[in-house]
């Protein structure tokens, strides 16, 4: 508990100088994306800590995050095919004209497009040449139809592709006989028979089709687009999980029953893994694109929206309650001794600082002195949020007098106040006046949303909290890491804790790599993931678990995976700090971090170990 009460320290301090020297940290766009950074990595984190309690190392995390991301978009990848369209086989001679050349032409298809009739229109599509126009169906018989004007003689092995006319009135488009189903497509076809952009159908209502957007102008025809997903979530979810399952037993197997180092197998895993990545996608960037909105809400969802000082208030009030019950705990099994109940102390001050703070931001009306020129105007910055000012101006020793309330437009952006000269407002308002001022009078205070993987997050780490301090098992892997022979002997079946430790791990990092891919929606095979399982294992020691094994909590896992992506934000925000050395800064954090530990724990035994020698010669 004095490791997470350390690295808790140390991430408050962290925190506090970002926001110090960067203005732009505490707003609420950056604050979101840090909890959702932090949760993604704490979830992988957690899952590499279960390795490294039982004395292991897992470096294949980056690229089990690699298959997964990739392989998800991959499974899931959509085509859209034509309704009504045919191979053309073979072009023969039409109907003749006066002179010597058809003025149609007959085509064979590979076989019959449903619902194709004479009088409806059609496209050729694919070959190398362009497409010269529609043409008209004049007659059809089976697989044969006479097209007019006559397409181009070398047309086989291009298809044919029926066009549907539409009417468009009121945001509506009319389709007849169109087939299509919500998530379909259509796509918009010009006179002179090329296919411009696409629209998703968003509702269907008879021979009427809601679009995503409306038709361009110009457009002759659509082609009605059948979705045509590769497979289905479920299926996609349950492969890419099960097969990061399948990477831990593997691991697990090789570790505990041919007694491979875990370096080695993880590290030729780390190997592996990418390279097929890279093998069944080709090198290709992989993603979703607009498609499945609403899977990617397991990544991007906002699932509440409180204010800044709102979300000071909440965070300051479980600082004091988790302090209050951690104190009682404390002196509780020491006895009612007073010293015990002093890092609990801590929290609870931090959290009434807090909530103090939560108080004075909602209810302070931020005053901005403004530096106005004697004959031209200025601009004032004013604070994010603002509906409503007051301008307010004095002479020199006088008291603020009110001038005029002006409405603000409030953005999401920065917000200025256009400030008129000195002249302006004397003749405005007659007076000596020598100082201005902007009177916040209404604000909409910044909100912050509550990102769906820190829900995630928090049921990943109560569970494993609850495996690891409150299941047999938890325990056994404890042992293990302590004394892995001394744990077999008294009759734990390491081998199967190693492999259970594994297969947590990997499994993790496979929700993991969902997550990532949801959240970003591209994956490189080449570079997606790369030195993630660093960062983890970083996360786990900072938090206190030991490489040499037996220790570690997931609370502190979690907050060392926050303060990674803390100074990770803070080297990207503070100007002075070149963005090039980001790996440095962390290297030197994290050496530092373990290095001081290990000195307390160090001083610790010593000290044990006097009063241990003094009780003896007592």
């Amino acid at each position: 508990m004095k490791q997470v009460l350390g690295i808790s320290c140390l991430l408050l301090f962290v925190f506090l100088a970002t926001a110090a020297m960067s203005e732009s940290f505490l707003i609420p766009f950056n604050l979101e994306n840090l909890m959702k950074r932090s949760s993604l990595f704490g979830i992988i984190s957690i899952g590499v800590a279960f390795v490294i309690i039982t004395g292991g190392i897992d470096l294949s995390i980056g690229s089990v995050i690699c298959l997964v991301g990739c392989g998800l978009p991959f499974l899931l990848q959509v085509n859209y095919v034509p309704r009504g369209d045919a191979v053309v086989v073979s072009v023969g001679s039409g109907l003749q004209n006066s002179g010597d050349e058809a003025a149609s032409a007959s085509l064979e298809l590979s076989r019959r497009i449903p619902g194709l009739a004479e009088g409806d229109r059609v496209r050729l599509s694919g070959g190398d040449r362009d497409n010269p126009g529609l043409y008209r169906v004049t007659s059809i018989s089976e697989t044969v139809v006479i097209l007019d004007p006559r397409p181009p003689l070398d047309s086989s092995g291009r298809r044919l592709t029926r066009v549907y006319p539409f009417t468009y009135s009121d945001d509506r488009m009319a389709v007849p006989g169109h087939g299509l189903k919500p998530r379909d497509r259509v796509a918009f076809v010009l006179e002179d028979g090329r296919e411009g952009v696409t629209a998703r159908v968003r509702g269907v209502a008879g021979e009427h089709l809601e679009l995503s957007e409306p038709p361009p102008e110009n457009v002759a025809a659509v082609v009605a687009l059948d979705r045509r997903p590769r497979t289905s979530v479920p299926v996609a979810l349950g492969i890419v999980l099960a097969a990061s399952l399948a990477i831990g037993l593997f691991h697990g197997l090789l570790i505990a029953r041919l007694k491979l180092q875990p370096f080695v197998v993880t590290l030729c895993g780390l190997l592996l893994y990418r390279g097929i990545t890279r093998g069944f996608t080709e090198d290709q960037t992989q993603g979703l694109g607009d498609e499945y909105p609403t899977l990617k809400l397991m990544a991007t969802a906002e699932l509440v929206q409180v204010s800044t000082s709102g979300a000071l208030g909440l965070l300051g009030g479980l600082l004091v309650a988790m302090g209050a019950v951690w104190g009682w705990i404390r002196w509780r099994r020491r006895g009612g001794q007073p010293a015990a109940v002093l890092p609990a102390a801590v929290s609870v001050i931090l959290g009434l600082g807090l909530l103090t703070s939560a108080m004075v931001s909602a209810n302070t009306r931020p005053k901005i002195a403004i530096a106005v020129a004697a004959d031209s105007e200025v601009t004032a910055d004013l604070p994010a949020g603002t509906n409503r000012v007051r301008l307010e101006a004095r002479e020199t020793g006088g008291p603020w007098v009110a001038l005029d309330e002006i409405d603000v437009r409030s953005t999401g952006g920065r917000q200025q106040l256009e400030v008129p000269s000195l002249e302006t407002i004397r003749e405005f308002k007659p007076g000596d006046w020598s100082q201005v001022r902007a009177v916040v009078v209404d604000r909409s205070l910044p909100k912050i949303g509550l990102p769906a993987p820190v829900v995630i997050l928090v049921i990943v780490a109560v569970l494993a909290a609850v495996f690891m301090n409150h299941t047999v098992h938890g325990r056994y892997l404890l042992a293990m890491g302590n004394n892995e022979e001394a744990a077999r002997y008294s009759g734990i079946n390491t081998d199967r804790m190693t492999v259970l430790a594994y297969v947590i791990c990997a499994g993790l990092a496979g929700l993991g790599g969902v997550l990532f891919v949801l959240d970003i929606n591209s994956a490189q095979p080449v570079d997606f993931g790369n030195f993630y399982e660093l960062y983890a294992i970083a996360a786990a020691v900072l938090g206190g678990c030991s490489l040499r094994g037996g220790e570690g909590t997931i609370l502190g896992v979690v907050i060392g995976a926050s303060l990674m992506r803390v100074l990770k934000n803070m080297i990207t925000l503070v100007d002075w700090i070149p963005t090039h050395i980001e790996y440095a800064i962390i290297g030197a954090v994290i050496l530092a971090g373990v290095t001081v530990d290990e000195l307390v724990k160090r001083l610790a035994a010593r000290r044990r170990a006097q009063r241990i020698r003094e009780v003896n010669n007592d």
